[in-house]
């Protein structure tokens, strides 16, 4: 082919894209002719969906649930699909190991960390499962413990402000450390928080995904979630609980996305 008709050669793709523009478009479908940021259109018309679908499962709610209220049993036997179908959807599948609850230490760093009025703080770690493991904090009283409680503060407050070694959280809404000083035994998790520090991969990508959801799109291909693995490492603390100190009633308490672990734990056993 001659030189001279390299002119033609290239003005075949404006000619192609020209007639991409005049096609029909498929059968059901439209041009998109939306103008603006598509993404942030994308998010409002998502969060308008959920909306409409929150309230409208408020009306649906009472034909599905079926409950049974002559006895205990029966409401249980009434509820157990629920729950079953529960643990399916936050990925609560995987068996427990039995627990063992270490201190945690180093020569330079003891496990103790602080003591308060008649209760020691100690770090700690629990297994869950094959690569899953609890840390946090303990608080034991000096006395024989009234309770046994799991306290989870909101993801993004840490073991240590909750219980009042570190700033950030008020006095008063340190909850676990006013556990501890009623005679309460604690067990206080760390759960995963929203920032972004670790969100990728150092020296080759990294994200601003909140840790949270850059754990939850990993785990929702494996049919697994964010929240059934929190609740794992809260319910292996239980089993650890009432192990070795079964003879105290045990609770769960929980403030913002710790209330919510809380909320579904207690939905999801007994």
């Amino acid at each position: 082919m001659e030189e001279g008709n390299a002119p033609d050669r290239l003005d075949r793709p404006a000619a192609k894209a020209r007639a991409g523009a005049d096609a029909l478009p498929l059968p059901g479908t439209a041009p998109l002719t939306l103008q603006g940021d598509l993404a942030a259109q994308m998010v409002a018309g998502i969060d308008r969906f959920l909306a409409r679908q929150l309230q409208a499962v408020v009306a649906r709610r009472p034909g599905r649930w079926q409950r049974d209220v002559a006895s205990p049993e029966a409401y249980e036997t009434s509820v157990a699909a629920k729950r079953k179908r529960l643990r399916k959807i936050i990925g609560l599948q995987d068996r427990r190991d039995e627990v063992e609850m270490q201190l945690v230490a180093t020569h330079r760093k003891p496990a103790l960390v602080g003591e308060g009025a008649g209760y020691r703080v100690e770090r700690v770690r629990w297994n869950v499962f094959r690569g899953i493991e609890g840390e946090g904090l303990l608080l034991e009283p000096s006395a024989p413990a009234v309770a046994n409680v799991v306290a989870l503060p909101d993801c993004d407050w840490t073991p240590e402000a909750a219980c009042g070694l570190q700033p950030g959280v008020p006095a008063d809404a340190q909850f676990p450390r006013r556990l501890a000083e009623n005679g309460c035994r604690v067990v206080v998790p760390v759960l995963i928080d929203r920032r972004d520090t670790w969100s990728g991969f150092d020296g080759f990508r990294m994200t601003n995904q909140p840790h949270r959801e850059f754990v939850y799109r990993a785990a929702y291909e494996l049919g697994r979630h964010i929240i059934g693995y929190e609740i794992q490492k809260l319910l292996a603390a239980v089993d650890w609980l009432l192990r070795e100190h079964g003879r105290q009633p045990l609770g769960v308490f929980g403030y913002g996305e710790g209330g919510l672990v809380a909320l579904f734990a207690a939905a999801v056993d007994r």
